[in-house]
């Protein structure tokens, strides 16, 4: 049996904050605005697990008003969402990434995120794709306020005498 499942993250950028995605700092002048670490790529990831396995969003396990996630790294909170859908029988098959935002350029990065993400998934890095675009200046992206990750996953489960 096959699932799939679809993730969104935004956070706002500000000066002296870190940037961080897949587990990954990358150097920028602006950093996302947050209650965890702020990593926006594997929030819209939690999701997007969440989600396929029928298990709710990142808000109802991990609220922002809860202050034992205050500075969170966002890998322990994909870690642990990864032990709820191997509870329920799934595994991931593959993982697709898009980041929107207007500056850093994400192109030099792209590989170093996609073997961070393989490596705190435990799968394969060729079942990760990462792409990035901009908001070609329009919007609260364009003007370098904000960024944006769409994430979606399949996920597999086994079930006695059915064939995936």
């Amino acid at each position: 049996m096959y699932r799939v499942g679809i993730g969104y993250d935004m956070h706002r950028l500000s000066k002296g904050e870190s940037f961080i995605l897949a587990g990954v700092e990358i150097e920028s002048n602006l950093g996302t605005v947050a209650h965890s670490d702020g990593d926006v790529l594997l929030h819209s990831l939690i999701d997007a697990l969440l989600g396929g396995a029928g298990l709710g969003d990142i808000g109802e396990h991990f609220p922002d008003t809860n202050p034992e996630y205050k500075g969170v790294d966002s890998a322990k909170l994909t870690k642990i969402c990864l032990g709820m859908i191997s509870e329920k029988g799934f595994n991931i098959e593959n993982i697709d990434i898009t980041i929107i935002l207007e500056k850093p350029k994400i192109s030099p990065h792209k590989q170093k995120l996609k073997e961070s993400l393989a490596r705190i998934c435990e799968i394969n890095s060729e079942r990760v794709n990462i792409k990035a675009t901009t908001n070609e200046k329009s919007g609260f992206i364009g003007r370098e306020e904000g960024v944006v990750v769409l994430s979606v996953c399949m996920l597999a489960k086994k079930i006695q005498g059915y064939e995936n």
